[in-house]
């Protein structure tokens, strides 16, 4: 201890420094570090159990994507496939029309058909008729005499015959 002496070292001293270092030591130890250790440690947790979220989020928002885009492809092949349908029904009914526009046509043709040649058989009677009163009269100016009907009719359609 002598040798402490001579270096000027009390050494009463150096174990009451050392005690309080120990104290102090202890007391940080307890209060100050191991808190202090805990709180980083929980907080390493936190960030990698944000690090794993986000990753899996990433991983979800990749599988989501991929899902929109299947999901949008597929609604627009069906868009398409109504399209293509809707074209189809337009061009049956254009011809159904057509066939009953056509139909129409040919009935009003016939009706007007018809009426011609009523009026023509129409015509033919009252030309007929006037040429056989035209015929009786000048038959009867010609001979100055009425004939009996019966040799009137006979003898007007042998006119109208010839």
């Amino acid at each position: 201890m002598e040798i402490l002496a001579k270096l000027g070292i009390d050494w009463k001293l150096l174990i009451a420094q050392g005690v309080n270092f120990a104290i102090l030591f202890f007391v940080l130890k307890r209060y100050a570090y191991k808190p202090m250790l805990d709180f980083l440690a929980s907080r390493t947790e936190r960030i990698e159990q944000g690090i794993k979220d986000a990753d899996s989020a990433k991983e979800k928002l990749v599988s989501v994507v991929a899902e929109e885009k299947a999901i949008l492809s597929q609604a627009r092949n069906e868009a398409k496939q109504m399209l293509v349908e809707a074209e189809q029904d337009a061009k049956v009914r254009a011809g159904e029309r057509e066939v009953e526009t056509e139909a129409k046509i040919k009935q009003m043709l016939a009706d007007n058909d018809k009426k011609l040649a009523e009026e023509r058989e129409k015509m033919l009677r009252d030309v007929k008729s006037e040429v056989v009163d035209l015929v009786t009269r000048s038959v009867e100016k010609v001979l100055l005499e009425k004939i009996d009907s019966a040799k009137d009719k006979e003898l007007i359609e042998r006119i109208v015959a010839k």
